[in-house]
């Protein structure tokens, strides 16, 4: 397994933000089922791999799992911040398709 701290820049967040990645070690990852888990109000995307096995159920299964930084914003575009659905529906999936060969999810 691969474990991933990575910073992008969002074009649709105008800014640059976290994401953890889990990535199996063996077989086409752009066949591997891709997981994307959401941190609560008062986490960030350390949350799961510090409070549960994630990673040792992502290895079990042959999963890639996606784990995104999205402050208190949840997940929604907001009238007066910034567009976190766009970016976790649209852009995110596309990155991890681009720069870590997923496939669609």
């Amino acid at each position: 397994m691969a474990f991933l701290n990575c910073e992008v820049f969002s074009k649709t967040l105008n800014m640059a933000t976290a994401l953890r990645v889990i990535l199996p070690d063996e077989g086409e990852l752009a066949a591997a089922n891709t997981v994307y888990l959401l941190h609560g109000l008062s986490d960030n995307s350390s949350g799961w791999t510090r409070y549960t096995a994630v990673e040792q159920y992502a290895r079990e299964r042959g999963l890639a799992v996606v784990m995104p930084e999205v402050q208190r914003s949840f997940y929604t575009d907001m009238a007066y911040g910034l567009p976190y659905f766009t970016y976790v529906s649209e852009e995110l999936p596309a990155v991890c398709r681009r720069m870590f060969g997923l496939g669609a999810a």
